[in-house]
């Protein structure tokens, strides 16, 4: 929160500076400026896309070796007994009409109560409002997909907040392969302090909801509800954090040997100076300068660490205009020595820095 906030006031002060003005008068003429340029540089502007008229890739068509289109935690580790109220949030794109089935052991026959809530709002992570309620009958027995018809349509892509209400006779699974765009969640965790130290309402669901003790886990489940969250075209939708939605490209998991790549592409031709790449840093992981808890890995696993950025020229050849070997950063700027004329762009992924997938949130080109 500082340096969001830090950042900010540094670059209202030199716009202050660049058009002559006072804080007060860029705040009432140059808003709008203020925040398309901290968008440029990546900061955080909640709910605020790009609209920067200079950025040729707003303009291109965008294609890719493939997108996640289907939702499966298939790898189980843990095993979870039902014992308070869990929750999954995953993405509605277009929406969840269809089965998603759940890895389950029950110790009896007994039924399996699931809800799909809103959120309100695209920034919210808690149930706002009930759309869709069903049970299901589940047999005796272990390690068995039980699969749950959902049938929710909103209007437009948002989070849904799919909820699996309590039941001591049955018992879930827990993954440690996380997913972009997915969320686990527990109701009704014990406080990690005394109640004379905190000032909570136990009532507000994002107390009442907690992931604490689900960072990089998530429930063993599996959709066919085919999704478009993962579209190569998120990489140019203006959004650089999650807000209703993941907002990121994401391919299929990497066989060995495949190189995932993502495409731009011009109906005339272009010239490139400059590309802007955002790779997924997992913006949920919990890392402060405290020190006092380490991840058990040194560079965030969904970071691209190898690739090539390419451009198609006049004579429909590939030419490299960029590389890295071990890339462990967000953001990455290629200020090119000489325009490049191009009618595509193209950025080929050849390894991760251990996720199973390619995954890229934004792709800028200035000229």
């Amino acid at each position: 929160t500082c340096a969001v906030l830090g950042e900010a006031a540094g670059t209202a002060a030199a716009l202050c500076v660049q058009h002559g003005l006072s804080p007060r008068e860029l705040s009432s003429s140059r808003s709008g400026e203020l925040q398309q340029t901290l968008l440029k540089q990546d900061a955080s502007v909640l709910g605020v896309a790009n609209r920067d008229p200079l950025d040729l890739a707003r303009s291109a068509k965008v294609s890719a070796s493939s997108h996640l289109s289907r939702i499966a935690i298939e790898e189980a580790g843990a095993p979870y007994p039902l014992e308070r109220d869990i929750a999954v949030l995953m993405p509605a794109d277009p929406g969840l009409a269809g089965e998603v089935a759940w890895l389950v052991d029950a110790e009896q026959e007994t039924d399996m109560t699931v809800e799909v809530w809103s959120t309100g709002r695209p920034e919210n992570y808690v149930p706002a409002a009930l759309e869709f309620r069903t049970s299901v009958r589940i047999m005796p027995g272990q390690g068995q997909w039980a699969p749950v018809q959902l049938d929710w349509q909103p209007a437009e892509p948002q989070n849904a907040f799919i909820i699996v209400r309590k039941n001591p006779d049955l018992t879930l699974y827990l993954s440690s392969k996380p997913m972009s765009g997915l969320l686990a969640f527990e109701r009704g965790t014990p406080a990690r302090v005394s109640k004379e130290l905190e000032d909570h309402d136990d009532s507000q669901p994002v107390v009442e909801w907690s992931m604490k003790g689900m960072v990089r886990k998530l429930f063993c489940l599996r959709s066919t509800i085919g999704s478009r969250a993962y579209h190569p075209e998120h990489v140019i939708d203006g959004y650089k954090r999650p807000y209703g939605g993941p907002h990121m490209w994401v391919s299929e998991r990497i066989a060995d040997g495949e190189k995932p790549w993502l495409k731009l592409e011009w109906g005339e031709v272009q010239t490139v100076r400059e590309v802007h790449l955002i790779f997924n840093d997992d913006v949920n992981e919990d890392l402060i300068n405290l020190h006092h808890h380490r991840t058990p890995f040194e560079i965030i696993p969904e970071l691209v660490r190898a690739y090539r950025l390419e451009a198609l020229d006049s004579e429909g050849k590939w030419i490299t205009l960029a590389s890295e070997a071990s890339n462990r950063r967000r953001r990455t700027v290629h200020r090119l020595e000489e325009p490049v004329p191009c009618t595509a762009l193209r950025l080929v992924v050849e390894r991760t820095n251990g996720s199973d997938y390619a995954e890229v949130i934004e792709v800028r080109a200035y000229g």
